[in-house]
């Protein structure tokens, strides 16, 4: 797929106030095939073609180039524009809460509903529910590592380095799910290694040079994340991400 087709199915998504992952659900398919749509590294088949014509309420033709007039652009946009503003409303029924993507959290009768623009409820994926678990796990043992290691060995003064521990390690998993190093939260493990080697062993220095290794880290996941993962490198990102 050339750019230009690649730029125009993402101003067309954007028009239509979906996100990537919106999309993607409408489409049956991932969010990163979606990506890579936009970023011109692979074309929709003629299915998902017909369905994005359908969906945006035009020809192929119109889906594929770019035949409309600034201003019927705007014509056609204008209600979508209006629209993605967040808003709070409240009610005797409860509180909903609507973000600028047409989002909705609903909190009723003591119970919290996450709903979709077409009032669909939101659907977590299996990663996701993966990951709330893992974390949920993870705090867990490092609550009860805490009480125990502070409790058993009187070490109150040096437990507390499983909690920057403990989001380090969490992020591991994301990295792992999503193919991307550079949600590994390096520096949080490396402060945590650090002051426990401190603390335990009084050697402060040279240990010191643990900090060195960050920069290099990150220089290290980016270029994994770009060239074997083929994730966007973290100063690439654009606002697609802030949409999901």
């Amino acid at each position: 797929m050339n750019i230009e087709i690649a730029n125009r199915l993402q101003k067309l998504r954007k028009e239509n106030g979906y996100s990537q992952e919106e999309l993607a659900d409408k489409l049956g398919i991932s969010r990163q095939a979606v990506s890579k749509w936009e970023r011109a590294e692979s074309s929709p088949d003629t299915d998902n073609l017909i369905i994005l014509a359908r969906l945006y309420n035009m020809s192929l033709d119109e889906l594929l180039y770019d035949t409309e007039s600034d201003e019927e652009i705007r014509e056609r946009t204008k209600d979508v524009e209006e629209t993605k503003k967040d808003s709070i409303d409240t009610s005797k029924e409860g509180i909903v809460i609507t973000d600028d993507e047409g989002q909705q959290v609903k909190i009723e009768n003591g119970h919290v509903k996450f709903v979709n623009k077409d009032g669909t409820p939101v659907k977590r994926t299996k990663a996701q529910i993966a990951l709330t678990i893992i974390d949920a796990v993870i705090f867990a043992i490092t609550l009860t590592a805490y009480f125990v290691w502070s409790f058993c060995f009187n070490a109150w003064h040096i437990s507390w380095v499983l909690w920057p521990l403990m989001p380090a390690v969490m992020s591991i998993f994301e990295a792992v799910f999503k193919k991307q190093m550079t949600k590994f939260v390096y520096p949080l493990l490396i402060v945590a290694v650090y002051c426990f080697i401190g603390m335990q062993f009084g050697l402060w220095h040279p240990f010191w040079f643990l900090f060195i290794t960050i920069p290099p880290f990150y220089i290290i996941a980016d270029m994994l994340d770009k060239y074997v993962f083929k994730t966007k490198p973290i100063e690439a990102k654009d606002d697609d991400e802030d949409d999901d």
